[in-house]
């Protein structure tokens, strides 16, 4: 059985991630376990269990998600754990987390060499994804998801109230995304909110075959991401 990890900033991309590899693969052969870490420095790390594995002998891979609870959070968590989930057989570690709020645009190539640099490679690859700016910016760039919040809600009626088009333009490029994709539900009287349920809702409507081939061919940050997924289920 093949081990991966993935250190992801918060709720919104343990789901995300949690759905996108069940969309992809068949759950037969996928265990999928969310954790979420709590502590550090001068307080004792806790970690609680958020969704169980189920393990069998279908299972050909098992990917641990951590929940690091914030976005500063995610190298320091991956490095604390890094050496464990190596003896542990884990043949991949990722990490997951936005740009902003604490970096603006004009610092994504600083940000990302940063999180990468001197990041250890022995025996495992290991590596730090940006979306960019926000995981948001993928979900408003699967524009067809918003037709199944309401039949009104197309990108030519988003670009007529708000300004913009989630299907011509490139979502990368919105500096807030989480603003517009709040904006973009309440033009039908909607709401986006970053509670379990609803992003439960929101991310079982998107369309992951769009998602992980057109989408990720037009979105530079989610391109780097799935093709990192994809590099450890080949």
């Amino acid at each position: 059985m093949k081990k991966l990890a993935i250190f992801v900033e918060g709720l919104t991309e343990q789901i995300l991630v949690r759905h996108m590899l069940q969309a992809v693969l068949d759950r037969n052969r996928i265990a999928i376990q969310t954790v979420k870490i709590t502590g550090g420095h001068n307080v004792r790390m806790s970690f609680t269990v958020m969704k169980a594995a189920h393990v069998d002998n279908l299972t050909d891979y098992y990917v641990l998600i951590y929940d690091c609870g914030g976005e500063t959070n995610v190298k320091g968590y991956l490095m604390a754990h890094r050496d464990k989930l190596v003896s542990n057989g884990y043949k991949m570690i990722m990490g997951l987390r936005d740009v902003y709020p604490n970096f603006e645009r004009e610092d994504i190539g600083k940000l990302l060499w940063g999180l990468n640099h001197k990041l250890p490679q022995k025996k495992v690859s290991t590596y730090i994804y940006l979306a960019i700016m926000e995981t948001e910016a993928w979900f408003l760039g699967e524009y067809t998801h918003l037709r199944k919040i309401s039949r009104k809600l197309t990108p030519e009626f988003v670009e007529r109230h708000l300004g913009f088009n989630p299907k011509s333009q490139n979502m990368e490029e919105r500096d807030h995304p989480a603003d517009d994709m709040k904006a973009a539900y309440q033009l039908v009287g909607h709401d986006y909110t970053k509670k379990r349920d609803r992003l439960n809702a929101v991310v079982s409507k998107l369309d992951f075959n769009f998602f992980t081939h057109e989408l990720a061919d037009k979105m530079s940050s989610l391109g780097e991401f799935a093709e990192g997924l994809d590099r450890f289920f080949k």
